[in-house]
């Protein structure tokens, strides 16, 4: 799916999930912090939003990040080919995310194949309610993931399990690309790091 057609689904299914919780603009803006204009532009595909934005939106609507990039709107499927994996690039940062199993799987568990560019930086607001568990498998290059004022350096194979409650900065602070895994279960309590 080419860029333009991603952002108008990304659009679409931003309103339908607003619409849906019976939120209008004015309300989005003062739960997520993202102005109503800014908010109005994504809806109509006349911006792109980034990682951040995506992540105040999500958070204000109780979804996750894949609920919007993933676009499910098909029952469960059990495999999904690498064609067909719903593949979202941030404007801001240039990182890529894939979203790698299948939409709404049976299992919970939602895998996501993130490339992060070198110097790139995205960070994560807390997420207010409905926080959930996740774990990093670093699978190429290395990493610093700042967890409030803790930094956690990951390097090939590491595998760290973290919250949403507090802010998140990933940050690749070398000259060479970044890969690693994130895996959610959805419903799954939080903790402490």
């Amino acid at each position: 799916m080419d860029q333009q057609k991603l952002d108008r689904a990304i659009g679409r299914r931003l309103k339908t999930l607003r619409t849906q919780a019976g939120m209008t603009l004015n309300e989005l803006a003062g739960r997520s912090g993202v102005s109503r204009a800014m908010i109005g532009r994504v809806e109509r595909a006349q911006s792109s939003a980034t990682a951040a934005l995506l992540n105040k939106l999500c958070a204000a609507l109780d979804v996750t990040l894949s609920d919007v990039v993933a676009l499910a709107e098909k029952p469960p499927e059990r495999l999904v080919r690498l064609a067909d994996q719903p593949l979202w690039r941030d404007p801001d940062s240039g990182y890529r995310r894939r979203h790698a199993s299948p939409p709404d799987a049976a299992s919970g568990i939602e895998i996501i194949v993130v490339d992060l560019p070198a110097g790139a930086r995205v960070s994560y607001s807390p997420w207010g309610r409905n926080a959930f568990t996740q774990q990093l498998l670093m699978l190429e290059g290395a990493i610093a993931v700042h967890i409030d004022a803790k930094a956690v350096r990951l390097r090939e194979g590491d595998c760290l399990d973290f919250d949403v409650m507090r802010a998140v900065i990933f940050e690749n602070e070398t000259r060479q690309d970044a890969r690693y895994v994130i895996i959610t279960r959805r419903g799954a309590s939080y903790g402490k790091m």
